[in-house]
């Protein structure tokens, strides 16, 4: 067994923040294979001692069992990706446990209150799911302009209310021009949410308000890896019947006042 099949067999156990350091591991695994314990757990931002808790909670009692099993290989020919559709069905409902969890009403509020909310994506996967926000919420009646880089948002921040709203969209939050975007309009007054992977991210610290996501990585010995993103599109699911509740909820207090 190599370390790819202990994490499938002990996902469950991981948390948000171990299965970010599975995924860095995984994304850059000959560097990681030249690494001592100490350069792996200043490479993943964390203490030796986070490190080591990760994996007992695999069952590794050393860090040299670990590096074993990271450079371990199935036999030639054979995939990593055996996924079968219950496993992938059982991921997405781990995923929707997550989003269940999170609290939304301030983030519906923002959106709610917002005279133009404007959206950023930091890559291509990302900009997508900022044009499905916003062919979403304007169906909602909600005025949504989609910003394509820093260049063009620079060029929109003059044209920005107080009033208006940020939605920066990035995988792992660590993006240099996301945080760059969102720093530009906080100087105009703009409120600002962050779309991101489940960890402690940089970008979320920067935003008034944050909503996350899990997403889960699969690797191959080839160093192939595939990053389930469905839990973004999952999370504008959630987030759109939230606010309707939350417009309904609105209106029903304007009602009764009048």
């Amino acid at each position: 067994m190599n370390l790819e099949e202990l994490v499938n067999q002990k996902y469950s156990l991981l948390t948000a923040n171990d299965r970010e350091m599975l995924t860095a591991v995984f994304s850059n695994k000959q560097k990681v294979r030249e690494m001592n314990s100490t350069q792996l757990s200043s490479y993943l931002h964390v203490s030796r001692t986070t490190l080591v808790r990760l994996m007992k909670k695999l069952g590794i009692d050393t860090y040299q069992e670990f590096k074993v099993l990271l450079n371990m290989r199935r036999e030639e020919g054979l995939s990593l990706c055996t996924y079968d559709l219950q496993d992938i069905v059982s991921e997405y409902h781990l995923m929707v446990d997550e989003l269940k969890k999170q609290r939304y009403q301030k983030v519906c509020r923002s959106i709610y209150e917002a005279d133009t909310v404007y959206m950023y994506g930091s890559g291509n996967e990302q900009k997508t799911i900022a044009e499905e926000f916003k062919r979403i919420f304007m169906t909602f009646g909600k005025c949504c302009v989609d910003l394509f880089d820093l260049g063009e948002v620079e060029f929109a921040v003059e044209r920005m209310k107080e009033k208006d709203l940020l939605l920066a969209i990035s995988l792992s939050g660590e993006n240099k021009e996301s945080m760059d975007v969102v720093r530009a309009v906080q100087k105009a007054g703009v409120q600002t949410i962050s779309f991101t992977r489940w960890e402690n991210n940089s970008l979320a610290r920067l935003c008034q308000e944050s909503l996350y996501v899990g997403t889960r990585t699969i690797s191959q010995s080839s160093g192939r890896t595939y990053e389930m993103v469905a839990s973004f599109y999952m999370l504008l699911d959630v987030l759109s019947v939230r606010y309707l509740e939350f417009v309904q909820i609105q209106e029903r207090k304007m009602a009764d006042e009048s």
